[in-house]
């Protein structure tokens, strides 16, 4: 009968076998992805003080790259697709053979992360690659597994995010083009709007007019008040929330009512360094991601250099663009400039102030790369002990957001109550504060009792994002 239908109706029947093709092919890498995955996942959560890993089931590693990151990468695919017209105009009539091989590397990809397929070795000019290339060939040599789900999960996300840039920093034409763009640009354009509100009250608080005295009382209490400001701006993460642009921004009206899911707060010790006898010579601040936490960044800065005396602060960037929404140098100049140009004034007041430390470098700006290694912090000093030296001689560095904090720990299944010293490992010596919203189940310096509480009213408290920490190390 079937074959009678296709003889008769020729057309509907091509399209009914092509559609029984479509769903037996999707039916064949189902059954591939689940065999791929049954040989490397186990059904329970990490060791305790083991660095986490997507092959265990029971942690948050393995929805992340089983569900969270898939869903990133078909979204890069799909931007592809629908702005194909406008990438070649923008990049020439030749890209369009670039897109085509663009499409089948990205699609590569989500099947090598889906089926825990091997890494492989960089081999485009970037300045990383050897980086990379030396650390796949350490690992290698070891023994160590080199896949999505067996490999510890930093190593893996981080590898997943420069094997991105790599599709396209071997091509010719579309080397430059950032894949995240179409998805930072309407959040900035929101976040930019949003943050009006909270800008004029800071103008007409006269928070930021060095002709208008303050009391120290007033200057640690608004210090105290931006810090937490820049600490909740963080929950807006575009790759947790797998590009999702509808995420809440209305959390700085909003910082005094969490003050108790600030799990700790280390605000006092801090202050006293920033507004010690002795002026800071600079602040280095490790961004995390764009858009409304950038602007929080960049008003925190503001005050440390109008009324805490720091002489310079140095924003750390990253030198591509990263986990969708991280700061780049080109984000970072162009948040200031739309600031700038906007039509209203006290959106000018301050991109103007902000153009006006670059340009005197009261402001300095770099992008280092070992930021997009996949590597724990405590590696610096064995992988670049030059930088390493730099940040330890820093007076203060301002760690910002999820990523540069399990970085900071390690990335390890740590005891809650672990100091956060240990878990600093070889980079304790550093005078650090992080400020991070809680988005993966790795955290260290909770006092006892703490974490028990918190998951009888909150289970996913870990990575949900509602809970932040401003914590505190001396370098001691």
């Amino acid at each position: 009968y079937s074959g009678c239908m296709y003889l008769c109706i020729p057309r509907l029947g091509t399209y009914l076998l092509h559609d029984r093709l479509s769903s037996f092919w999707a039916l064949k890498k189902e059954e591939e992805i689940e065999e791929s995955l049954m040989k490397v996942l186990k059904d329970v959560g990490p060791p305790p003080s083991a660095p986490l890993a997507a092959k265990y089931k029971r942690s948050f590693a393995f929805p992340s790259m089983n569900e969270r990151v898939p869903v990133i990468i078909t979204k890069i695919i799909d931007y592809i697709v629908r702005d194909k017209k406008n990438i070649i105009q923008n990049f020439g009539e030749n890209a369009e053979e670039e897109i085509k091989a663009v499409i089948g590397e990205i699609s590569e990809l989500k099947n090598h992360l889906q089926t825990a397929k091997c890494f492989q070795e960089f081999s485009s000019d970037s300045p990383d690659t050897e980086l990379w290339n030396s650390e796949i060939r350490n690992r290698k040599s070891k023994g160590d597994p080199l896949n999505y789900y067996e490999s510890d999960w930093l190593f893996s996300e981080c590898y997943l995010y420069r094997r991105i840039k790599e599709i396209f920093a071997t091509k010719k034409l579309l080397c430059n083009l950032d894949p995240f763009s179409y998805q930072k640009e309407p959040v900035l354009s929101q976040s930019i709007e949003d943050l009006g509100p909270h800008l004029r009250r800071l103008i007409d608080q006269k928070v930021f007019d060095k002709d208008h005295q303050l009391s120290p009382t007033d200057i640690k209490s608004n210090l105290s008040y931006l810090i937490k400001c820049s600490l909740w701006a963080n929950r807006m993460d575009m790759s947790l929330s797998g590009g999702n642009t509808d995420v809440a921004l209305d959390v700085i009206d909003l910082v005094h009512n969490w003050d108790s899911n600030i799990l700790v707060d280390h605000t006092d010790q801090v202050s006293s360094i920033v507004l010690g006898k002795d002026p800071l010579d600079v602040v280095d601040l490790v961004t995390d991601n764009g858009a409304i936490e950038l602007l929080n960044d960049l008003i925190l800065a503001d005050f440390l250099v109008t009324r805490c005396r720091v002489k310079k602060v140095h924003f750390r960037v990253k030198p591509m663009y990263w986990y969708v929404s991280d700061v780049t140098q080109h984000d970072f100049h162009s948040t200031i400039n739309i600031i700038s140009r906007h039509s209203l004034d006290h959106y000018k007041f301050f991109g103007t102030r902000w153009r006006s430390f670059i340009d005197q470098g009261i402001w300095e700006v770099s992008s280092e790369t070992f930021w997009c290694l996949g590597l724990p912090y405590s590696d610096m000093a064995r992988v670049d002990p030059a930088f390493f030296a730099e940040l330890k001689a820093s007076p203060l560095v301002i760690f910002k957001g999820d990523l540069n904090y399990r970085k900071l720990v390690q990335d390890r299944n740590w005891k809650t109550t672990t100091s956060f010293s240990e878990a600093l490992g070889d980079f304790s010596p550093v005078v650090l504060l992080a400020l991070r919203t809680c988005k993966a189940d790795t955290i260290a310096g909770l006092e006892p009792g703490t974490a028990e509480n918190i998951s009888k009213q909150s289970p996913d408290w870990m990575v949900s994002g509602e809970y932040g920490l401003i914590q505190f190390n001396s370098g001691q």
